[in-house]
């Protein structure tokens, strides 16, 4: 299954984890702190540069302090939206 790193659907995450970040008045340096992370693995994903995986994600969800479960839901229906 060929997965682009600049398809729509990545695109949409993108757009969805950075307007999060910013609704919770963080900065990228601030999220990669909460996520005991480096501030270039938060930018790389905000650009589309580096994929997540469903458990990062969730951990990302979470230092947000968005619920998971609901930011999952919503992404699938802009994924689905977009197809």
């Amino acid at each position: 299954m060929n997965k682009p790193l600049h398809g729509k659907r990545s695109k949409i995450f993108c757009e969805h984890i950075r307007s999060l970040r910013e609704k919770a008045g963080m900065t990228q340096r601030d999220l990669a702190a909460a996520l005991g992370r480096e501030h270039g693995m938060v930018a790389r994903i905000e650009l589309g540069e580096r994929r997540v995986d469903m458990i990062e994600a969730f951990d990302v969800f979470e230092a947000l302090g968005a619920d998971p479960a609901e930011e999952t839901l919503e992404l699938m229906k802009k994924f689905k939206d977009a197809k």
